[in-house]
């Protein structure tokens, strides 16, 4: 993550505004930053001076991960707004990391909020009612928003920013997950079971978001107005989203849990609100061993993150989360793993 503070992140921003944008733009709100998440930077700002489709409130988001994340990352959302998935419009999207101390995009804010409104304990406990009653149906709407849309706009996004759909291909996270854990000896079992249990891709591929947490779906009433943070989407198995959520929701209220006894009956609540959200899908073709594999590779993904983490020093969101990810690959794969 950037140690930019946020006078120095809002003057290269005006700079490379007015070099990309308009020389004579300036802001009429500088970036605030934005609460809510857990793992990246986002700040809100609005432009005076600026040409219309700057002109609407943005979100300045960092992006601080290797490779071709974030050019990636702003194809999907390029790629979902046009198949009809409600996703930020990116006004810019930049691979170096120089210019803002991490690669990053400028997209547009969509109206609403998070379904729930952060990780912070004072706005969960706000939305913990909503989630308890109605996230089920509502992701299960999701779910069905992206089943329906066309994959077509996004490979053209990639290709546009000259990446190969191959390498936004749901494939690509076990290739990470080996890249970060392969020479652990304690991973091998684990990352043996994944390559021989590994699915083939289905005929028809789908846009997957990879990350339908509660916080990135948008609402505004009881519409869905916006869905953010494709981070791990990709294109290819649909059953990815519903793996990667049931463990997200069961393992609640990990990686952020507050003392006992709250913990406790959050996690229980969060066991009741997977089962429901699984219940709401299966009549789709979400077969329960393919469900269950990406289960798995949910925990290795995020495992491979926390130890990538420790290697360089910056500690990964899922740190305190470790043991409860190690019983979930334990329930599904009988594998125990000595990883501490």
């Amino acid at each position: 993550m950037s140690r930019t503070s946020t006078p120095d992140l809002a003057r290269r921003l005006r700079d490379l505004l007015r070099h990309r944008v308009d020389p004579n733009v300036d802001f009429s709100a500088p970036p605030t930053p934005l609460t809510g998440g857990g793992f990246t930077a986002m700040y809100q700002f609005e432009l005076l001076g600026a040409p219309p489709e700057w002109s609407a409130p943005l979100v300045l988001r960092l992006v601080p991960f290797p490779h071709n994340q974030v050019l990636i990352e702003a194809a999907l959302q390029e790629g979902a707004r046009a198949a009809g998935v409600p996703a930020p419009a990116v006004r810019l999207v930049e691979q170096r990391a120089d210019l803002l101390g991490v690669p990053f995009m400028v997209m547009e804010k969509l109206p609403g909020h998070g379904f729930v409104r952060g990780i912070q304990w004072h706005r969960f406990t706000q939305s913990f009612p909503a989630l308890v009653v109605s996230w089920p149906e509502t992701f299960a709407r999701v779910l069905a928003l992206l089943s329906a849309a066309d994959v077509a706009p996004a490979i053209g996004a990639l290709e546009r920013l000259g990446i190969s759909a191959e390498h936004a291909l749901t494939t690509r996270h076990l290739a990470w997950a080996e890249e970060q854990l392969g020479e652990e000896p304690d991973f091998a079992e684990f990352l043996a079971w994944l390559k021989l249990q590994r699915p083939e891709l289905p005929t028809r591929l789908s846009l997957v978001h990879g990350d339908l947490w509660p916080a990135n779906v948008l609402v505004k009433g009881k519409a869905i107005t916006g869905l953010v943070d494709w981070t791990m989407g990709g294109i290819g198995d649909p059953a990815l989203d519903l793996g990667f959520a049931l463990v997200g929701m069961a393992r609640m209220p990990e990686p952020f849990p507050p003392p006992p006894p709250i913990r406790n009956v959050l996690h229980a609540a969060g066991v009741n609100i997977a089962r429901r959200m699984h219940e709401k899908v299966a009549s789709r073709d979400y077969d329960t061993d393919r469900v269950a594999y990406f289960e798995a590779l949910r925990c290795a993904v995020e495992l491979a993150g926390v130890h990538m983490g420790r290697r360089v020093g910056r500690p990964d969101g899922w740190e305190h989360g470790v043991p409860a990810l190690l019983g979930h690959v334990r329930k599904i794969t009988g594998i125990d793993i000595r990883f501490h």
